[in-house]
């Protein structure tokens, strides 16, 4: 990034760079924002971890899982879709969707949803 960033004479900024994951993410749960696991590392997790919502108890129970997970996902753990949140006029609500495993990962294919 530094690189590509310096070459098109672009300055880096990195808000969050070196923070505590965990911190990261309660302070985005806190912030009241809605998000849930759409994809995730077949060798890390189960396809029970998709569709869930990320919240206080999803942390503890990532910790209490693998401690070794970062919370925010930042090593291509898991993958997350923004479904509301204080900066959205509308919110989205997944009614079903079918779980797929492809390429050694769990994907959450969204096959209905509404917008409240």
């Amino acid at each position: 990034m530094d690189r590509i960033c310096r070459d098109l004479g672009i300055r880096l900024l990195l808000p969050l760079w070196k923070l505590d994951s965990e911190q990261i993410m309660r302070a985005f749960i806190d912030a009241g924002f809605e998000v849930i696991i759409v994809s995730a590392r077949a060798d890390l997790f189960d396809n029970a971890w998709l569709g869930r919502r990320i919240d206080s108890e999803f942390v503890r129970d990532l910790q209490n899982f693998n401690s070794t997970i970062d919370p925010c996902g930042e090593y291509g753990e898991f993958h997350t879709f923004v479904t509301g949140g204080p900066l959205f006029k509308n919110h989205v609500r997944m009614l079903s969707g079918e779980k797929i495993l492809r390429n050694g990962y769990w994907f959450f294919n969204i096959s209905k949803f509404e917008i409240r």
